[in-house]
């Protein structure tokens, strides 16, 4: 459950910008910050984190605002610029709990690391801009973990084309040179992943993807999972061409337990690949990376479907969260934050 309380505005580092957050959103990720089991061990850690000033957490991890200081070695950034960011330091470790996954942009105010932040989009409101990042960012690691840019062309295959990271994946596929994407979605968003670029949906309410008749096998290059159900890691590799390459996001810390192929199944096909992916500053986070992202909105290529949007007030937050856990949101789920000085976890 998440609750309103009051914190100090934050102070920068030396390399730190301070933004007034205006827009932010909800991802699988923010979820995540549950980690030990069983539940006894979840309860004495609580209790201990709890005493030390560990808990409750701040969450949140995209954020679109304005910058309102600067530490003293901030270089590229000035009071007054509008950015964006996904708090990468924050997916890591915020200081106090155990790991992290705590980015503290649900809040009126968020220290970012300058290196981690770029210049938001001209063309996006604070609340589209809020929504992108992390989603942006993930799914360009993972195209690129699969092979893009595609110089000569690429058929690629998106699994769960309208979720948050699908909708993207979708045109940023598009946009590094796929000629043929083929999606997953309910038949009913048919009109809405054609917009985004798709060639082809493939209906999973009446159509298994994996089966010969529906996708025949050794035909595709690429495949992006952001569905995560089980074995698909050997039916995508199934489907992969000789040196296809398949990328899956994780859904779980501090495991992964991302749907891999099996052992048997990778030595069998040595020339192909497979990765599972978690945004990190590491693998994925970076104002360089963010400027990427900004070229494919600035040239009409990106957008971020916003399908729902709560302000940062409890009740909404809780809405919000409880849309996410669902599994029924359709783009992202945008926090819009006001001038209230409170914090949420």
């Amino acid at each position: 459950m998440v609750t309103l309380f009051e914190v100090p505005v934050p102070i920068p580092g030396p390399t730190d910008v301070l933004v007034r957050v205006k827009g932010s959103s909800v991802n699988h990720l923010d979820l995540l910050w549950r980690v030990l089991k069983p539940t006894l061990v979840w309860n004495a850690a609580q209790s201990l984190w709890s005493l030390s000033g560990g808990l409750p957490k701040v969450l949140g991890m995209d954020a679109a605002g304005t910058v309102v200081a600067v530490g003293s070695r901030v270089k590229r950034l000035k009071v007054g610029d509008d950015v964006w960011a996904m708090n990468a330091a924050g997916a890591v470790y915020d200081g106090k709990t155990l790991g992290g996954v705590a980015g503290h942009t649900w809040a009126p105010y968020v220290a970012l690391r300058e290196q981690d932040t770029g210049l938001k989009p001209k063309s996006m409101s604070f609340t589209q801009a809020g929504a992108m990042p992390l989603v942006a960012l993930t799914s360009l690691a993972a195209l690129k973990a699969v092979g893009a840019p595609w110089k000569n062309g690429a058929t690629v295959l998106i699994l769960g084309a309208t979720s948050g990271t699908g909708h993207v994946a979708v045109q940023m596929a598009k946009a590094l040179g796929a000629t043929n994407v083929i999606v997953t979605a309910s038949a009913a968003r048919r009109k809405f992943v054609h917009s985004l670029g798709a060639d082809r949906l493939i209906d999973y309410h009446s159509e298994n993807w994996w089966n010969e008749s529906v996708i025949p096998d050794q035909s595709v290059d690429a495949i992006y999972d952001t569905v995560l159900q089980p074995m698909s890691g050997d039916r995508a590799f199934a489907k992969l061409k000789e040196n296809g390459k398949y990328v899956t996001l994780c859904n779980s810390i501090p495991k992964c337990n991302a749907p891999m192929p099996s052992l048997l199944n990778r030595l069998k096909h040595s020339s192909m690949s497979a990765k599972a992916l978690r945004c990190l500053p590491h693998i994925c986070a970076s104002a360089n990376k963010l400027d990427e992202v900004r070229s494919f909105v600035d040239d009409g290529k990106l957008r971020v479907e916003v399908g729902a949007t709560f302000p940062l007030t409890f009740w909404d937050l809780q809405r919000a969260v409880d849309l996410v856990k669902s599994g029924r949101a359709f783009g992202k789920v945008a926090i819009e934050i006001g001038g209230e000085d409170s914090m949420v976890v």
